[in-house]
C-alpha cells in the first residue's frame, strides 16, 4: 500500500510538473488552437487520453520486456502517461469566450 502511494504522489508531482512546463513554453493562442483542433469536447479529452495511455503503456511494456527491465512497467508507465496529462490538461483554455483579454 506505500508504495502505491508514493507512486501517486510522483505522479501528481510528474502532472504538475509537466502542466506548468507545457503552459510556459506553449503560448496561449497556440494551446488554444491545439485545444480547439483536437479536444473540442470532455468526451474527445477523455477517449484521446485513453488511448495515449494504452498506447504508452503498451510500447512501454514492449521496450522494457525486450530490455529485461519488465519489472519497473509498474512504474515507468504511469510515469510517461503522466506528462501526456499535463500536456493535455495544459491546452485547455484558462478563459471562458466572453472573457476579455488584458489590458
Amino acid at each position: 500500500m506505500m508504495n502505491f502511494l508514493i507512486s501517486s504522489a510522483v505522479n501528481l508531482i510528474i502532472i504538475l510538473i509537466s502542466f506548468f512546463i507545457f503552459k510556459s513554453i506553449i503560448s496561449g493562442p497556440t494551446r488554444h488552437r491545439l485545444y480547439e483542433k483536437f479536444m473540442s469536447s470532455f468526451a474527445k479529452f477523455i477517449i484521446y487520453v485513453f488511448v495515449a495511455s494504452i498506447v504508452i503503456t503498451g510500447l512501454t511494456a514492449l521496450v522494457l520486456y525486450k530490455t529485461r527491465y519488465i519489472a519497473y512497467v509498474n512504474i515507468a508507465a504511469p510515469a510517461l502517461v503522466s506528462i501526456i496529462v499535463g500536456f493535455v490538461a495544459s491546452t485547455v483554455p484558462t478563459r471562458g469566450a466572453g472573457d476579455k483579454e488584458k489590458a
